[in-house]
């Protein structure tokens, strides 16, 4: 079941995964695709925080920024490359 609310996803898998996180803005190919629960996080960029799953409240703006963010971790900020 997908409770999910508040979300902005364009791009091919943006938010691919997302199942009960609110509030999340991926914008690019595969932003945020594996995010499941995190809520608040802004991904702009092909694959930027593509691994994050549970985390929220993180940015990151550029491809592949935060790209391997798969910890319990929030409040983080990431740009470039």
């Amino acid at each position: 079941m997908n409770t999910a609310a508040e979300n902005t996803a364009t791009g091919a898998g943006a938010l691919f995964g997302n199942t009960i996180g609110d509030s999340n803005t991926a914008n690019g190919a595969f932003a945020l695709f594996s995010n499941t629960e995190g809520g608040g996080n802004t991904a702009i960029g092909d694959q930027a925080l593509f691994s994050n799953t549970i985390g929220s409240q993180n940015t990151a703006i550029g491809a592949f920024a935060l790209f391997s963010h798969s910890a319990d971790t929030s409040r983080n900020t990431a740009t470039g490359f």
